[in-house]
């Protein structure tokens, strides 16, 4: 373990064991070491006090940053141009905030530090010589693949209410089996899917009003694109978090921000099972763990399907099974709300509502084989969604991202000829709307400088929008030799005079 360890952390250690000081790499780096990954940053905990830990920095010549606001006890040293923060070992208690705590102060053992951690995999700490100080069974826990809190998860939970999101997130990120010994509920999901919980369990969750949204937002972000996405989510809409709440300050007020409610009715509600193995929920969190672990991709796969089961949605067909024809207008609604509440730019919502709004238009080519594409391309290429080609074609190459992740979450999955189907639509549309289809005049193969050697510049505004149009309808090519060779036609039929 020793010899894993940057040389830049180990001159931190090094440094502040001389001067006589315990000091320890902690935390995430520790757990990411031992399950064989690259950790992303190193942590390093100390007996020394910021005083005592400036002192020593400033002697080695580190450039330092102290007065860390409410980082207690907390020391950036930058060491090979590596920011590393070194903080005095503390302890901590809780009060009525519900993520920062109300007393902090300095501790005179690293187990006193460790037990104020989140979980035990959280827990661990590494001296200089490779030693490892496991005080609650983190590294058993690591080898049988289990997430618990260090203590009775009711109580870290009341402490800092972000650790309930937390634990979604890591489960989402390793893969293991959250557990803990208290609270316990009846399983919940599917029997016999990968994201069924033998046991539920029970999270205060009105400790979550308490969070800021940029917080819980952060957390959802992680959890979304992390490898095992679906476990996490099904931890946290199995718990509550789900339908818990947060909240935003503006203007100096508070106000209460629903963080997931719309998703709590999708679990167990039923699908036709002529194209579905899963329940609504189930299928969802198939679908993200398919695709891409990209944020917009999996919000808006999240959201897919939000509508399924709402009363002015779902209908029954002839052979009495669920039907939830136009659920992505209503879908695209809903995460429209959402998106909106959660703050986020107008660029990316807009993005997220479209890939909802379009996820079922691949569907009915598959069924009747009739393909429109070109007109559809078109329909989006002249509405005055997307701002350029580029991003026009971006849209469509995460729509397809999607919508065969979606389609892999459905008795398809098992058709592996209809998959390539899908397949091949994709890489149609995205071809269309790259080489075929500019957006605006400036996508043209062609500029206005090459137009004034043919034409007066006043005409130009006019000449540009028709071999745009021109183009757009399929019937031009976006070559600059072809573009000028209408333009010419154009100039012969109207007696060199351009009309459109």
């Amino acid at each position: 373990m020793k010899s894993k360890l940057p040389f830049y952390i180990k001159s931190i250690l090094s440094a502040l064991n001389s001067n006589g000081f315990e000091a320890y790499v902690v935390g995430g780096a520790v757990r990411d070491l031992l399950l064989g990954i690259e950790p992303g940053d190193f942590d390093v905990t100390t007996s020394a006090h910021p005083e005592q830990v400036l002192k020593i920095c400033h002697a080695q010549n580190w450039c330092t940053v102290d007065n860390l606001g409410n980082n207690f006890g907390c020391i950036i040293a930058i060491v090979e141009d590596v920011p590393v923060e070194i903080t005095t070992f503390r302890g901590e208690a809780y009060g009525t905030d519900a993520h920062k705590p109300e007393k902090v102060w300095y501790c005179e053992t690293l187990r006193e530090d460790l037990s104020r951690r989140d979980f035990t995999v959280n827990a661990m700490a590494l001296d200089l010589d490779g030693k490892l100080y496991d005080y609650f069974g983190g590294q058993e826990d690591l080898q049988n693949k289990i997430l618990r809190t260090v203590g009775k998860a009711s109580q870290r939970y009341e402490e800092d209410a972000l650790r309930m999101f937390r634990a979604c997130r890591f489960v989402a990120q390793l893969g293991f089996n959250y557990v803990q010994e208290d609270d316990l509920l009846p399983s919940f999901g599917m029997e016999g899917t990968p994201y069924r919980l033998e046991q539920n369990f029970k999270f205060p969750i009105e400790r979550c009003a308490g969070l800021s949204l940029e917080r819980v937002r952060k957390e959802i972000e992680k959890l979304l694109v992390s490898p095992y996405a679906g476990k996490g989510l099904m931890l946290l809409l199995a718990t509550g978090l789900a339908n818990a709440t947060c909240r935003v300050k503006e203007n100096g007020v508070f106000t209460e921000i629903p963080i997931l409610p719309e998703l709590e009715h999708l679990a167990g509600l039923h699908q036709n099972p002529r194209f579905h193995p899963y329940d609504t929920w189930e299928h969802t969190l198939t679908a993200i763990d398919n695709s891409p672990r990209d944020l917009t991709i999996r919000w808006a796969l999240l959201l897919h399907d939000v509508a399924k089961g709402l009363p002015d949605v779902r209908k029954l067909n002839k052979e009495g099974q669920p039907s939830d024809h136009g659920h992505e207008a209503k879908s695209a609604v809903i995460a429209t709300e959402i998106m909106a509440r959660f703050r986020y730019p107008e660029k990316f919502s807009k993005l997220i509502v479209w890939l909802v709004a379009e996820h079922m238009r691949f569907a009915p080519m598959l069924i009747t084989g009739e393909k429109t594409l070109l007109r559809w391309v078109r329909s989006e290429a002249t509405s005055g969604t997307f701002r350029n080609q580029k991003e026009l074609t971006n849209a469509y190459e995460l729509l397809v991202e999607g919508f065969l992740a979606d389609m892999g979450a459905t008795n398809a999955a098992k058709r592996p000829e209809l998959m390539e189907n899908g397949r091949q639509l994709g890489e149609q549309v995205i071809a269309l709307a790259r080489e075929k289809m500019p957006v605006v005049t400036s996508d043209l193969a062609i500029s206005g400088k090459d137009l004034l050697e043919i034409i007066p510049q006043a005409q130009i505004k006019n000449a540009l929008p028709y071999l745009l149009e021109r183009v757009q309808s399929g019937n031009l090519a976006n070559e600059k030799e072809a573009l000028l060779s209408a333009l010419k036609k154009n100039l012969s039929k109207h007696n060199d005079s351009f009309q459109n």
